[in-house]
């Protein structure tokens, strides 16, 4: 072989080994961890959203399939289309927006980069369509654990129906939020000590209260924990002006009595009726005012006789008025059956508590068209029992009527009667 044919394969050799080389991945540099941040959003925090366009820039191109998922408005909007080009994201709303209301705006962390980078956090903005109200929460956080105050807290602040406005992280001893409407809120707030984005109640500190509509109000977060081994008050949310409801850590038997302070003047506050239902106790109070209260409950009993000599807690009153009608959401027995008993039980379920002075009922046997008289075995609570004061006539016809006259304890209607025909067969 000539050494022109040996320079032609030497050649044809490095062509060929510097092409594999361009074949394959690149090698060596820094991974990117850098996390995805907003570098321009329009229009800003506290901006008008009566355009329907909200525009963002971020540092990254962003994950298109992400952006699906990642975008939540309070009050909800069911139509948003979400157009992304590489860094660029935006937001065009095609609902109708309510002139005059707050529209809130959170970016959630599952927005990410080409290189599942999240979002550095949780972002909320806050716009108006129209007038932009400015109201005000804003308090102390204090520990029960002094060194729990190294960590960021959580709060989630949601509407009385328990929507969620936006969630929030704070550090240190204070926190405030503004740009809030003039509405009832409720606010939740744990250490989430485990960062899996919920609240541990055996390992974490918790906090939750009902605050009545605000124009700027001070509302303390106390982080306490519960201890699992008794039971205890977990929260305490004030539902409307007369009733106020506890949640237990666990379900509780019995308790031996309870009582409401007001803490401006620490005078007693009347208590009308209780209602125990596993691990909630519905409270029917006097009317309350727009301050703060104490509550203390003596003696809780759970499931396995461990017993809680007292659980104390603070909670907002309210002013909300309840004007919704009474709703039957069970009856038994079923009308157009048949009874083997003579002396049958008639159940009827509510929404709402109903006390017994309140309820209109009445038995009628259908064939003489005279009425029977019944006693109320259970009331005053969300189920009402009644009994015929006597045994009802073999092979007779029956008809249980419960009228729409019966109210709740804020003397909200039924809005028809509840009509039970039924035949009694015997035994």
């Amino acid at each position: 072989m000539n050494k022109v044919s040996k320079l032609l394969i030497i050649l044809i050799f490095i062509i060929l080994a510097s092409g594999c080389g361009k074949a394959k991945s690149p090698t060596g540099g820094p991974e990117d961890r850098q996390a995805l941040q907003i570098e321009y959003i329009f229009p800003d925090n506290y901006g008008s959203v009566s355009e329907g366009i909200i525009e963002m820039r971020f540092n990254k191109e962003v994950d298109k399939r992400s952006a699906q998922n990642a975008f939540r408005f309070y009050p909800p909007l069911e139509n948003v289309r979400i157009k992304s080009d590489d860094n660029t994201i935006t937001l065009i709303i095609e609902d109708e927006l309510i002139a005059d209301r707050n529209y809130y705006l959170t970016i959630s962390r599952v927005l990410k980069d080409t290189r599942n980078n999240l979002l550095e956090d949780n972002i909320t903005y806050t716009y108006s369509n129209g007038k932009l109200h400015d109201s005000k929460i804003f308090g102390d956080i204090i520990y029960e654990r002094e060194e729990d105050k190294v960590f960021d807290k959580k709060l989630i602040l949601l509407d009385q129906d328990s929507i969620i406005v936006f969630v929030k992280k704070f550090s240190g001893d204070f926190y405030d939020i503004d740009g809030l409407e003039h509405i009832p809120y409720i606010i939740r707030s744990f250490i989430d000590k485990n960062n899996n984005d919920r609240y541990d109640i055996e390992k974490e500190p918790y906090f939750e209260s009902f605050i009545d509509s605000l124009r700027t109000k001070k509302a303390d977060i106390n982080l306490a924990y519960v201890d699992t081994s008794k039971v205890v008050v977990k929260r305490v949310s004030a539902l409307n002006n007369k009733l106020v409801q506890v949640t237990f850590s666990e379900e509780v038997t019995k308790f031996d009595s309870l009582s409401i302070i007001s803490l401006i003047d620490t005078t007693n506050f009347s208590i009308y009726n209780t209602v125990l239902d596993i691990d909630k106790l519905s409270i029917i109070t006097a009317l309350h005012d727009t301050i703060d209260y104490q509550l203390s409950l003596y003696n809780l009993v759970d499931l396995n006789n461990n017993l809680t000599p007292l659980s104390r807690i603070k909670f907002a009153g309210s002013t909300l008025q309840d004007t919704l009608n009474v709703i039957v959401t069970a009856s038994q027995p079923k009308n157009g059956s048949t009874v083997k008993e003579r002396i049958p039980e008639i159940s009827v379920s509510f929404d709402k508590i109903v006390m017994q002075k309140d309820i209109v009922a009445s038995l009628k046997e259908n064939e003489t068209n005279s009425f029977v008289d019944m006693q109320i075995i259970l009331s005053n609570s969300y189920q009402a029992i009644f009994k015929p004061s006597k045994a009802l006539k073999n092979f007779n016809s029956y008809t249980f009527t419960l009228s729409e006259e019966t109210t709740d304890f804020n003397e909200n209607k039924m809005l028809e009667d509840l009509v039970i025909n039924f035949m009694v067969t015997g035994d």
